[in-house]
């Protein structure tokens, strides 16, 4: 199987490149590093030669920070990228998104919406894995927020994951068949966004400390206190299969006859 990675030299894209290469699948690299720009459509179409699968991880390398280009950065390269896929008789595309992505009031989170309409409307089969912050994404937040003397954050619940789960998801539903469905992962814990900067500012031996605030940003968005918009819209369970057992089937005492 010949798959492509367009952003293949990212966080997630080279994660996902290795592991498909441990599978044993023929892997091509698309990035502005070997000459392929996805935003302009440069070398989308030689790319995709040959290939049965593309997987576009493009949106993983956009700066979250960096908002106001965003959705005009990820529908343009979706555009470009489904467009070469349907000249080239790809088989599978494989997209990636953010659990919450409708209905937020960003440009970040439009652009993540304008990829899911135009991946449901393209006529390549498909598979969206959508997901949630990525626990990498923690510290490259705090940087950006920081000021020399405190980190000012939204108490934002949310339910972190890591790059090296997406990247494994995402090889999964590669090597599979379209389900031109929608799926979501995440961590397994939910935590405030503001606690865990906290506790990377603590690792790090850093003093500065972070500052609950309703109003601040988390990309390009202000959200209401309380909101659980960034979490997955499943729910985890506590009690486990052992659990009901002991309750239920209790070991049987036989009395004296």
């Amino acid at each position: 199987m010949r798959v492509v990675v367009v952003g293949g030299t990212g966080l997630i894209g080279s994660r996902v490149v290795n592991r498909l290469r441990d599978h044993g699948a023929e892997v091509a690299v698309g990035s502005l590093r070997t000459g392929i720009d996805a935003y302009s459509g440069q070398g989308l179409a030689e790319l995709f030669v040959g290939a049965e699968v593309v997987v576009d991880a493009t949106s993983m390398n956009r700066p979250a920070y960096d908002y106001e280009q965003s959705h005009d950065f990820f529908e343009t390269c979706t555009r470009n990228i489904l467009f070469a896929e349907q000249a080239a008789g790809i088989q599978h595309h494989v997209g990636v998104s953010l659990i919450g992505a409708h209905g937020i009031d960003s440009e970040f989170f439009r652009g993540k919406s304008a990829q899911e309409r135009l991946l449901d409307a393209a006529p390549t089969p498909h598979t969206l894995l959508r997901t949630t912050m990525l626990h990498e994404f923690v510290p490259r937040l705090i940087d950006h927020v920081a000021t020399t003397h405190l980190v000012r954050l939204p108490p934002l619940r949310v339910q972190p994951v890591s790059a090296d789960e997406v990247a494994a998801e995402i090889v999964h539903l590669a090597l599979g068949a379209p389900l031109n469905g929608a799926f979501e992962l995440a961590g397994p814990t939910v935590h405030f966004l503001d606690a865990l900067a906290r506790q990377v500012l603590q690792a790090a031996g850093d003093p500065r400390p972070v500052t609950p605030d309703h109003d601040a940003f988390y990309l390009g968005a202000r959200f209401e206190p309380g909101s659980e918009v960034l979490l997955p819209s499943w729910r985890t369970t506590t009690t486990t299969f052992e659990d009901w057992r002991t309750e239920h089937f209790r070991p049987r005492v036989d009395t004296p006859a």
